[in-house]
């Protein structure tokens, strides 16, 4: 079972957007925990954090949400907000889980070995970025790798090809295709 990842939060009244705003200006994010049958709790956490948090793990990272010595919360990231333009984070939405409770989560398909594809002229297509699992939230693994390296022309991978971690099972169809390689298309001359 992987370790949670904890982050401090602090709780927050509904605030105005004034407010939210200069949260926002001082280095916060607004957020929500939500959890089946209650309101969701409103907190702000520090951009900062929250973004190296992301950055060494994946969202299907179980985060211990810390309150104080006596409150914490045990979630998955479910949603992040950005504005359109600046690509500012602007609110995100954890969903409280029990870490001895299946979950589903969508974990990144990540291609391994995409550069010996290209290097022998060609083309990878990757049609399923992420993979819907259901499993105990600490088993999830951050990515699941596909070794493409050895993949030739005409060679596909779907989700019955997968390896996935012990106690993960995919919610997708078997026959779905995840990736295939084929010769570049020719380009018509003009």
């Amino acid at each position: 079972m992987s370790k949670a990842v904890t982050l401090k939060v602090e709780m927050r009244e509904h605030q105005s957007k004034g407010t939210i705003k200069s949260l926002r200006k001082a280095g916060f994010v607004p957020g929500s925990i939500s959890h089946k049958g209650s309101d969701a709790v409103s907190i702000t956490l520090k951009r900062d954090e929250l973004i190296k948090a992301l950055q060494k793990n994946s969202l299907s990272t179980v985060f211990n949400l810390k309150v104080d010595s006596k409150n914490a919360y045990d979630v998955l990231v479910r949603e992040i907000q950005y504005a359109p333009l600046t690509r500012e984070m602007l609110h995100v939405t954890f969903q409280q889980i029990s870490l001895t409770e299946e979950t589903t989560a969508d974990i990144e398909i990540h291609a391994v070995g995409k550069d010996g594809v290209i290097h022998r002229g060609l083309e990878l297509l990757q049609h399923l970025g992420s993979l819907a699992v259901r499993g105990l939230p600490g088993d999830f693994p951050g990515t699941i790798d596909v070794d493409v390296s050895k993949m030739e022309a005409g060679d596909q991978v779907t989700v019955a090809d997968l390896k996935l971690p012990k106690g993960i099972v995919s919610e997708d169809e078997p026959e779905k295709l995840i990736l295939a390689v084929s010769h570049p298309k020719a380009h018509a001359e003009a």
